[in-house]
């Protein structure tokens, strides 16, 4: 009877864990809005016309004369009348779909959702609508934008096909400005796989044409853009990210933050991220904007996301996630790190998603590091166990996993780690809960896959995520046996979990880091629990320093874990 009842019960549980797969969202699917905008048509014969000119090298008009031969043509152009037919069957096949904004072309592929040009029409629109003589420019120039299907990659785009860096450059952008401007259609439309979930590629490169037309057509602006950035760098604003680095991106990033869309506190970016925060950070980088855009009560406008991100969808079944076993049925994003599960809850989920951002907020070159181990988190439900995972079931040796825990440091073979739903959204500092596993499984995690990788001899990053930090290695390993060593030999963490050996030890001083540590009793030596920033500081002062080396959190704006608010 008991094992008709445990049945019936795990049955129930399996049709409602189906139940809500059944109710969350595609993640490739765009979301059920309407946009004001022209309806989607074939690209008419006029842009294939502009492109073929564009590659021939051909003023507009300066078509072949009547009469010319194919000689004639192509001492003109440069280009073999074979060679140039072939390069156009290659745009004619691959553009598909055309939107016109007001006389500036965008395409794409048949695999974008007309939505994607929709909004791109409403963004170039409202952003303008104070400057029609900047569009004016734009369509004179011959300037059009392109969009990046969600499933395609910067260099499948025929403009950018021939990128003599293709894994670094795809890695890097999801758009790029100039002539043609480019940007995401996953981030065009907010799908919950957009890996610049918090902000618009879309108004960041469409500024990059801005400027560039501007600089075509307003003798004053190159002065009063580079005057804006060159106060800023006296004035020490935007340090070590990304508006800091050029006056071209610095006027991208603070239009981004005008309209309401720029990312904020991460390895690139500082906290201004709306229009307020730039008016008070920077007024003259603000006032730049302001008269730039010459929008009226009537045109004014802000970015806002068609869904809002990050969000729990299905799981995606693209190859890209191909790895992702059809038994989980819920998926969130953290800053590209896949987190999934069953029966948890959505709360559990995006608390674990949050989490994960702000612990590496100013090291994505670790979290990078731990994607391509293929590493992915679970959250366990109430009512199931790490018995039921799929990967665990699959496991040859299966004594390698403790099955009666609800909480696992990443398994190599399984490619996981696991925490509880009643972990991740309880107060670490409660009875019965212990430290944030979510924190205390990526510490471990740091060590394990981070901190003992071969050192590469004068490594140097270049990607935007490895600058101004170093690389984690052997060296890594090397340096927390030291201090792990010279802790015992002082006497230091008796009768704490941090004296078992050096693994937990670095996690213990994670978990104090971010004050995300659980009720424990006090080391022999020490008056109270190392349980936050300020206690480990006094402790144990090297550990706190390497930890803190090792986050990246000095000089930045600070974070600390924060429980989850019912």
């Amino acid at each position: 009877m008991r094992k008709l009842i445990a049945l019936c019960a795990a049955s129930l549980l399996a049709a409602s864990a189906d139940a809500e797969a059944a109710r969350l969202r595609d993640p490739m699917e765009p979301p059920d809005v309407k946009i004001k905008a022209p309806r989607v048509t074939a690209p008419p014969e006029a842009f294939f016309k502009m492109i073929e000119e564009r590659i021939s090298g051909q003023r507009r008009g300066g078509g072949r004369r009547r009469g010319g031969t194919d000689e004639q043509a192509q001492a003109r152009s440069g280009m073999p009348p074979e060679q140039l037919q072939a390069e156009m069957k290659i745009y004619r096949n691959f553009y598909k779909k055309y939107i016109d904004v007001k006389g500036l072309p965008v395409v794409a592929h048949s695999d974008v959702h007309d939505l994607a040009l929709q909004r791109t029409y409403d963004i170039v629109t409202h952003m303008l609508a104070g400057r029609p003589d900047i569009l004016n420019a734009m369509v004179t120039n011959r300037t059009y934008l392109i969009i990046i299907g969600k499933n395609q990659l910067y260099t499948d785009m025929p403009e950018y096909r021939n990128h003599p860096n293709p894994d670094f450059q795809n890695e890097r952008v999801r758009g790029t400005g100039g002539n043609p401007t480019s940007f995401g259609e996953e981030n065009l439309l907010c799908l919950p796989i957009d890996r610049y979930d918090d902000e618009s590629i879309g108004v960041h490169e469409f500024c990059h044409t801005i400027d560039r037309t501007l600089g075509q057509i307003d003798p004053t602006w190159a002065a009063r853009r580079n005057a804006a950035f060159q106060n800023a760098r006296e004035n020490g604003l935007y340090h070590e990210v990304y508006a800091g680095g050029n006056a071209g991106e610095y006027w991208a990033e603070i239009a981004q933050a005008y309209f309401d869309c720029n990312r904020v506190n991460n390895w690139n970016h500082g906290p201004v991220g709306h229009r307020e925060q730039l008016k008070a950070y920077d007024p003259v980088g603000y006032e730049l904007c302001r008269s730039v855009f010459n929008l009226s009560p009537e045109q004014d406008w802000r970015y806002t996301w068609l869904q809002k991100l990050p969000m729990v969808s299905a799981p995606p079944k693209t190859p890209m996630f191909k790895d992702i076993d059809p038994w989980y049925t819920k998926f969130t994003w953290a800053r590209e790190f896949t987190v999934i599960g069953r029966e948890a809850s959505d709360e559990a989920l995006l608390h674990a998603n949050e989490t994960i951002r702000r612990m590496f907020a100013y090291r994505h070159d670790i979290l990078k590091a731990m994607i391509g181990e293929g590493a992915k988190l679970v959250v366990l439900g109430p009512n199931e166990s790490i018995a039921d995972l799929p990967e665990y079931r699959k496991l040859a040796d299966k004594s390698t996993v403790d099955h009666t825990l609800r909480c696992l440091t990443y398994h190599p073979e399984m490619k996981l780690m696991v925490v509880a739903q009643e972990n991740v959204l309880a107060d670490p500092k409660a009875m019965y809960v212990g430290a944030n596993q979510v924190i205390r499984v990526f510490a471990d995690a740091i060590y394990r896959i981070a901190g003992t990788r071969p050192v590469i001899p004068n490594y140097r990053g270049n990607q935007q995520y490895e600058l101004r930090v170093k690389r984690l290695d052997e060296d890594f390993d090397k340096t927390v046996t030291q201090l792990y060593e010279k802790a015992r030999a002082a006497g230091k963490w008796k009768g704490t979990s941090a004296i078992a050996n050096k693994y937990a030890y670095w996690t213990a001083g994670v978990l104090a880091y971010f004050d995300a540590a659980g009720q424990n009793d006090a080391s022999n030596d020490f008056a109270s629990t190392v349980d936050t920033r300020e206690k480990l500081k006094e402790y144990d002062p090297d550990l706190f320093a390497f930890v803190e080396e090792t986050m990246a959190y000095r000089t930045k704006v600070d974070w600390r874990y924060v429980v989850y608010q019912r």
